[in-house]
């Protein structure tokens, strides 16, 4: 298995919003929905909240066989309420071409 891991912003004031939909997507059936999304991207999605004094992350990891291809599959059948959401919380918009995708730079184990 591959893993990408990734961090998005969650622009300033837009904290509490992104909580809620993290409380929404935790009911059925959304969870049910947002999850098998993910299993046919292919990839076991996790996603962190990071609280910094410069601000509120989102750190997500992607893990499967292909994870990057897996990315742009969810970014390319994102439901529309969802990447209206991603684009008022996090700045992404999923119209445009992708953001560069992270470049590992240290290994303790390679």
């Amino acid at each position: 298995m591959a893993l990408l891991t990734m961090c998005m912003p969650i622009l300033a004031g837009k904290e509490e919003k992104w909580l809620k939909k993290m409380e929404e997507l935790h009911q059925v059936p959304a969870k049910r929905a947002f999850d098998a999304s993910r299993e046919v991207a292919g990839v076991h999605e996790r996603s962190f909240l990071q609280e910094t004094p410069a601000g509120h992350f989102v750190i997500l990891t992607f893990e499967g066989d292909d994870p990057e291809a897996s990315f742009g599959k969810i970014m390319q059948n994102m439901p529309e309420d969802f990447a209206e959401f991603a684009k008022d919380v996090h700045g992404l918009d999923v119209n445009s071409p992708p953001p560069p995708l992270p470049k590992l730079i240290y290994d303790s184990r390679g």
